[in-house]
C-alpha cells in the first residue's frame, strides 16, 4: 500500500469523525434547546400558580381586584427571578470574555 493512500484514507476518516461528531453536537444543540423551553414553559406556568395564589391570600384583604392582582404577582414571580438570571449569565460571560482577553494578552474587540 502507498503512502499516499493511506494518507488518504486517514483524511477520509477524519473527516467522517468530523461528521458524524458535528451530526451528534447539532442534534444535542437541538434536544437542549427543547429542553430549554420545556423548563422555560413550566416555569411560567408554575409562575401563573404563584400569582393566583398569592392573589387569593392578597386581594380581598387589600380590597383590589383579583384578575389584576393575579397578573401583577404572575409577572412579578416569573420576571424578577428571570431579570436577576439574565443579569448574572451577563456579568458572568463579561467576567469570562474578560479572563480569555487577559489570558491571551488581546485586547477588548
Amino acid at each position: 500500500m502507498s503512502r499516499e493512500t493511506r494518507t488518504a484514507r486517514r483524511h477520509r476518516s477524519e473527516v467522517e469523525a468530523a461528521r458524524v461528531t458535528r451530526e451528534v453536537a447539532t442534534r444535542a444543540v437541538r434536544r437542549l434547546d427543547v429542553l430549554e423551553w420545556v423548563i422555560l414553559f413550566g416555569a411560567a406556568v408554575l409562575s401563573a400558580a404563584a400569582g393566583a395564589l398569592v392573589a387569593l391570600m392578597v386581594a380581598r384583604p387589600l380590597g383590589l381586584p383579583y384578575r389584576m392582582t393575579w397578573i401583577v404577582a404572575s409577572l412579578l414571580i416569573f420576571g424578577v427571578p428571570g431579570w436577576l438570571a439574565v443579569r448574572r449569565a451577563k456579568r458572568e460571560d463579561e467576567a469570562f470574555r474578560e479572563r480569555i482577553l487577559k489570558e491571551i494578552g488581546g485586547s477588548d474587540v
